[in-house]
């Protein structure tokens, strides 16, 4: 008797065991697939992207050829009723390329020029049985590979989730650097810091940050070091100006310092497809400051430091003169010489405190009078 129920038990656990592992997340059974099978087709560091129908996966080199595989929602490859084009934008311009498939290689390929920038734009249409996939790639000068082994390494570095940086911004490990990143909502003015390993701000040295962003617009911006201001030493922080509505669906940071480059496509981990549909989640870097606050006292402070008022000096009755007049003024008192004199003093506006005039009149009656005061 007991052992039938213990029989039963067992039996029972070896049921629930296998109903378990059918019910492993098939996510992730089909990410390793997808994952293996782009890596099979177009070679090991595929950069992948999830659309609504399935995925698209990019091989681009540093010598400009583009190699991409597409799969359905399935993960199994889709080889047939598939073309696209590239849009390649580079110093020289714009170059629209066609993506064509290759029955052999069974991948669809395209020949672009080498890649030379820190970051390349190419955008992309995919026609797949008659519907079109869209996105954009920031590709560095080591291709799709580069963009792939930098967050492999990155991954090892390690950094708190959700860790903000001291200015309240997010906080991206790009090669052996922790760069802050913060957009003004309001203005769009973005900053970049250098953090150390106690995420405090450093110098920037030699450092040039160039940020590939995909929001309403694709765009690439290239961050300027900061000039020293009022409470601000030149080269704090690198800036420049984004068009954001919202927050941004991909940042990719491209970073050279001495001769050396590496770069970061933030939220992104080596072997992930990266989602690009329209529930999929923004990079949070809008955020209120009193940045532009700040500029506008600053720009006020500078304006008043450089006043030049002008004084318009006006004679009595029938009287004209053009003369030009000099005029001090000294508070509490100010003594005008004749004859009978209106002094207006335009923009700024002076305030004298109860100043006492004394006047004394002597006047010549000629027109062209000259007008002298002290």
């Amino acid at each position: 008797m007991n052992i039938t129920k213990l029989s039963g038990v067992f039996a029972l656990l070896l049921i629930a065991a296998a109903c378990g592992k059918d019910e492993q997340p098939a996510e992730a059974n089909a990410t390793v697939e997808v994952t293996a099978t782009a890596e099979s087709a177009i070679g090991e560091g595929a950069y992948v992207e999830e659309h609504e129908s399935g995925k698209a996966a990019f091989n681009v080199a540093a010598d400009g050829n583009v190699q991409a595989a597409v799969t359905g929602p399935d993960g199994k490859p889709i080889r047939e009723d598939v073309s696209g084009t590239l849009l390649w934008k580079d110093a020289s311009g714009e170059k629209t390329l066609p993506l064509t498939f290759d029955s052999k290689a069974g991948v669809l390929v395209a020949a672009g020029p080498k890649l030379e920038a820190d970051l390349t734009e190419i955008g992309y249409t995919l026609n797949v049985a008659g519907k079109p996939w869209s996105g954009t790639l920031h590709v560095p000068a080591g291709g799709t590979a580069e963009l792939y082994a930098n967050a492999k390494g990155s991954a090892d570095l390690g950094l708190p989730e959700g860790k903000l940086g001291p200015h309240g911004g997010r906080i991206e490990i790009v090669g052996d650097d922790r760069l802050e990143l913060l957009v003004d909502e309001v203005t769009g003015e973005v900053r970049v810091y250098v953090l150390d390993a106690d995420l405090k701000p450093i110098d920037l040295g030699e450092r040039k940050v160039t940020l590939g962003v995909v929001a309403e617009a694709p765009q690439v911006v290239v961050l300027a070091p900061v000039a020293a201001t009022a409470g601000v030493a030149a080269g704090a922080y690198l800036t420049g100006k984004l068009a954001l509505a919202a927050d941004p669906l991909k940042v990719t940071i491209a970073m050279r310092n001495a001769g050396r480059s590496a770069v970061a496509l933030c939220g992104y981990r080596a072997g992930a497809a990266f989602a690009v549909h329209a529930r999929a989640p923004r990079v949070k870097v809008r955020m209120k400051t009193d940045w532009h606050a700040h500029a506008h006292a600053h720009a006020d402070l500078k304006a008043k430091a450089h006043l030049d008022p002008k004084v318009h000096v006006h004679t009595g009755a029938g009287a004209k003169a053009n003369a030009k007049a000099h005029v001090n003024v000294k508070a509490p008192s100010v003594r005008v010489t004749p004859p009978s004199v209106n002094v207006q003093i335009k923009a700024p506006s002076i305030s004298i405190p109860k100043p006492s005039f004394k006047a004394s009149a002597s006047a010549r009656a000629s027109a062209g009078a000259k007008v002298g005061t002290r």
